[in-house]
């Protein structure tokens, strides 16, 4: 490694890791302040809080990187201008293409490690995270209180329908059970109730009455309880979407499989996160490579006006993240390309940027 990298790098992770810093602590000042009642409620002990923030500030940090790392490139290279550094290097014969080799080095690096903590070390750790928030302070439990029509696959031929569903009781109101073969309806069950039996781990379906249909006629029969076996538990109807976050990519996958299989409309929000875990790494590269030439360009205004362009270009890339999350969350018939938008568009701009600097 050649003295102008370990420069760049020694510049680099000190102003990275201030800032990173920075960001983490008023981040969690804010956070336990607005949730200090809750920890008072549960009476939660100081070790209990403490090992909650350390688990919280290393997903902040996996959160946050791909902006602190563009933030930092800008304020890094921003200062080698000012210091007519750059113009030093230039002067003595060192390429554009030789100074941007640490950033390069520097972003491959991040970009690997942010893979491997995105898609295997941190969703261990996410694990305790999601749990204490579901548990302590009420985080993803919109999606465990209550559902209005719920239909799953829970067989080869079998759809189960649910008009009504309730987390907290793990009770279920307007129900049918369809049997199928060959593509014709030739059984269902229709119910006023289902409620789970945690001791036998089966259904138990009241004030119902099971329809079976013959080529030529059809068979009525009810009843008040009818105990029942599928291959569905309360977890398959009240899935907290924070879940994904506890998961490996490979378990992320089988997940997506299992959610597919059984038509489950939460499906859309790990698929959406599956597509992000790849899209994050990316996201630092070329970030890394837009702070640097965003710094390199001169507009009128000097250093100040450089920094309000990256101030303004983070904004927007939180916004357009943001955005196509929320859609490829929403029934989007192309998460992929909305996930990856983000990127596309800023790798558009690192050519427009480039331009503008070779000139």
């Amino acid at each position: 490694m050649k003295l102008l990298d370990r420069y760049i790098f020694k510049k680099f992770f000190s102003a990275f890791w201030v800032i990173l810093t920075i960001f983490i602590l008023v981040f969690i000042v804010i956070h336990l302040v607005d949730n200090i009642s809750n920890f008072k409620k549960h009476h939660l002990t100081f070790q209990q809080v403490f090992n909650y923030y350390c688990v919280l500030a290393l997903y902040l940090v996996n959160l946050v990187a791909p902006l602190i790392v563009f933030t930092t490139t800008i304020w890094c290279t921003t200062r080698l201008v000012k210091r007519s550094e750059i113009i030093a290097l230039l002067s003595g014969g060192i390429s554009l293409h030789r100074i941007i080799r640490p950033y390069i080095i520097i972003a491959c690096l991040l970009t690997g490690a942010n893979f491997y903590l995105t898609g295997w070390l941190l969703a261990n750790v996410n694990k305790a995270r999601v749990r204490f928030e579901t548990e302590y302070l009420d985080m993803g439990m919109g999606s465990l209180a209550e559902s209005d029509y719920i239909q799953l696959k829970v067989g080869p031929n079998q759809y189960l329908h649910i008009g009504k569903y309730y987390g907290y009781s793990n009770t279920g109101y307007d129900i049918s059970l369809d049997t199928f073969k060959n593509n014709i309806l030739i059984e269902r069950l229709c119910a006023e109730k289902m409620e789970w039996n945690g001791k036998d781990q089966t259904w138990i379906v009241r004030s119902w009455q099971k329809r079976i249909f013959f080529p030529r006629h059809e068979e009525v029969i009810t009843g008040d309880n009818l105990t029942i076996s599928l291959a569905v538990d309360p977890e398959d109807f009240s899935i907290n979407p924070n879940l994904k976050d506890g998961l490996t990519l490979p378990e992320l996958a089988k997940h997506i499989q299992k959610l597919i299989y059984k038509g489950h409309a939460s499906v859309r929000f790990f698929i959406a996160e599956q597509h992000i875990r790849c899209m994050t790494p990316f996201a630092i590269l070329i970030l890394i490579v837009l702070g640097f030439l965003v710094a390199l360009h001169k507009p009128r205004g000097g250093v100040g006006r450089r920094i309000t362009l990256g101030v303004i270009l983070g904004c927007f890339y939180i916004v357009l993240f943001l955005s196509a999350k929320i859609v490829a969350e929403t029934q989007s018939q192309h998460p992929l390309l909305d996930i990856w938008l983000p990127n596309i568009v800023f790798s558009v701009l690192c050519i427009i940027f480039y331009r503008l600097v070779s000139k």
